[in-house]
């Protein structure tokens, strides 16, 4: 009874040391965002396999189509044998998501109270999204919004089309102002064509805030 429990104790180690070289390995091999993070979990060994001790060290390698995907599948070997085996190690990293807190309806101004910041897995993220929410504050939605889908550059504009902004130049080192007219929607940092309400000439500027641009003369 006592080898019998010796053996069973043997044999859930090395289930757990083989699991353990397959976790570490995927961490060594995935780059994880600097505001992410990485959760990496093997599947269960079937009770049925058995894994012989390796006096040499057990290796682990994965190929890197597999090291894309969130199930990777890890081969463990036995560098004194032939010994091998395919493990199955899920990877999630997650991220900072803005989300909508509630459904939100096209031509809103976001505030605080309209949005959130949660944790998802990047995975399941196929556009864009922002990280925080003052990323988001002051932008108007550009359609309709359900609740607690992730707010992407694409749904929203701090500028919109036919917005009436202040048009900043520095000419000299003298900082020019004249009003304009916003030909297009945009989000902070994206360059548009805006009407100057003066001359009458669409110019390029980049948005700053939602009721300011500025063009680089």
């Amino acid at each position: 009874m006592l080898c019998g429990q010796v053996v069973a104790d043997e044999t859930d180690n090395l289930r757990t040391q083989v699991s353990t070289i397959a976790e570490d390995y995927v961490r060594t091999q995935i780059s994880a965002q600097a505001d992410s993070q990485l959760s990496v979990q093997a599947m269960p060994i079937d009770e049925r396999i058995q894994i012989p001790a390796c006096d040499g060290g057990y290796q682990a390698s994965a190929s890197s189509n597999s090291l894309q995907q969130s199930n990777v599948t890890v081969r463990i070997n036995c560098a004194m044998s032939d010994w091998y085996l395919y493990l199955m190690v899920k990877v999630a990293q997650t991220i900072p998501v803005v989300i909508a807190s509630n459904a939100l309806s096209p031509n809103v101004p976001l505030t605080s109270s309209d949005v959130q910041q949660v944790e998802m897995d990047k995975n399941t993220l196929r556009n864009s999204t922002f990280a925080d929410i003052t990323e988001v504050i002051g932008a108007r939605t550009k359609r309709r919004i359900r609740a607690g889908q992730p707010i992407t550059p694409e749904l929203l504009c701090f500028v919109c089309k036919g917005d009436i902004v202040t048009i900043h130049a520095d000419i000299g080192g003298i900082e020019i102002k004249t009003s304009g007219t916003a030909m297009q929607d945009g989000n902070i940092g994206e360059q548009i064509q805006v009407k100057n309400t003066r001359s009458e000439r669409n110019v390029f500027a980049t948005v700053q805030s939602p009721s300011d641009v500025r063009v680089n003369l």
